[in-house]
């Protein structure tokens, strides 16, 4: 989409959800409030204020893609800061407007405004090209496995350098007991689905335990749906085509759309796992890490990450431990709510899950 058009694009979405947020108050709400007209100072600003923060962030350029993780972070930096202005102007002006609108109108927004984007960005040819941008900067920083152990020594200190806040993980916990308690909500109705499928499908249990390496090399069990042969040996290697004939013809559908991951959010929800980090790998794999390897154990595994939205299982192994080394050097609030907008199209269209 060009420049000349998202303005007036985004412009339009913010003043049509801004009804639909004034209809949702009015609808939910039998208290009386202001005619809608008395809400026109608050939405110009709003609708003036998104285009100074976009205009700041650079999101009208078209030098990145709009779906890579650059852009992505910058969107959410510009989401945060909007908002602050939006209850900056309703405080400072001290005009009785109406919460609920106010709540409302910000969540139809961001949410009006991803959907616009993750539109666009199917439809900009700029997206069928992976982050290169991204990809750059891993290859320039993966290159340290030839480095010798004083090089490693300074990365390490260089990691602890830009290491985040303590306000950083406590957010990140809230996130996780709040994304996995919704998470719970909405998967838990499938579980009898998904387990039926499975024995009718193939005989043996319907979830399997693995013991997995974790944050700073601590084992756990990590739970998951059996989407192989129950002859298939637990700590067998991953498939690397989707045609591998272990994997159960329900398995191939579990698989395709992640759902044989739903029973990690319990090990989210115990403090083992993440919703956002590096994938936590078989302890036999662990044994062989070199120690420019072992750095992506400094972060705590996840769900979701880099590699699985960036291309999955058609990214050979090497590169799957650069991109969480990448994510090890680079951990943020933003970057993490990036990667979770990005998990999105990638659980609707699937690829390179095997």
């Amino acid at each position: 989409m060009r420049n000349i058009f998202k303005l007036p694009v985004d412009g339009f979405a913010i003043f049509a959800t801004f009804f639909l947020a004034y209809w949702s108050r009015v609808e939910i709400f039998s208290s009386p409030i202001q005619p809608v007209d008395f809400y026109t100072p608050f939405l110009l600003f709003s609708i003036l204020a998104f285009w100074l923060v976009t205009a700041i962030f650079h999101l009208y350029h078209n030098h990145r893609p709009v779906l890579s993780f650059s852009y992505l972070v910058d969107f959410l930096r510009t989401l945060a800061l909007w908002g602050a202005l939006m209850v900056a102007f309703a405080f400072f002006t001290k005009t009785d407007y109406s919460r609920a609108v106010i709540v409302l109108f910000f969540i139809f927004s961001l949410t009006m405004l991803f959907l616009i984007r993750l539109l666009t960005g199917k439809l900009d040819l700029k997206q069928t090209t992976a982050d290169t941008e991204l990809e750059k900067t891993i290859h320039e920083i993966v290159k340290i496995c030839t480095f010798s152990s004083d090089d490693l020594a300074l990365l390490e200190g260089v990691r602890r350098a830009r290491a985040p806040n303590r306000f950083y993980f406590t957010t990140k916990r809230i996130i996780d007991l709040v994304g996995t308690l919704i998470g719970l909500l909405i998967s838990l109705p499938l579980y009898p689905l998904i387990i039926f499928y499975i024995k009718k499908d193939s005989p043996g249990p319907a979830m399997i335990r693995q013991k997995r390496v974790g944050q700073n090399g601590e084992t756990f069990t990590l739970y998951k749906f059996r989407t192989m042969r129950l002859d298939t040996e637990l700590y067998a290697g991953a498939p690397r085509h989707s045609d591998d004939p272990r994997i159960t013809k329900a398995g191939k559908i579990l698989r395709q759309y992640s759902l044989d991951e739903l029973p990690q959010f319990w090990n989210v929800l115990r403090g083992e796992m993440s919703l956002v980090g590096p994938r936590p790998e078989m302890p036999f794999i662990v044994a062989k890490y070199t120690d420019w390897q072992k750095i992506r154990l400094q972060a705590k595994p996840g769900i979701t990450g880099i590699w699985q939205i960036l291309g999955r299982k058609d990214l050979p192994l090497e590169e799957n431990i650069e991109y969480d080394l990448y994510y090890v050097f680079h951990q943020s609030f933003f970057l993490d709510l990036a990667i979770i907008l990005r998990t999105v199209p990638h659980l609707l269209f699937p690829r390179g899950a095997y």
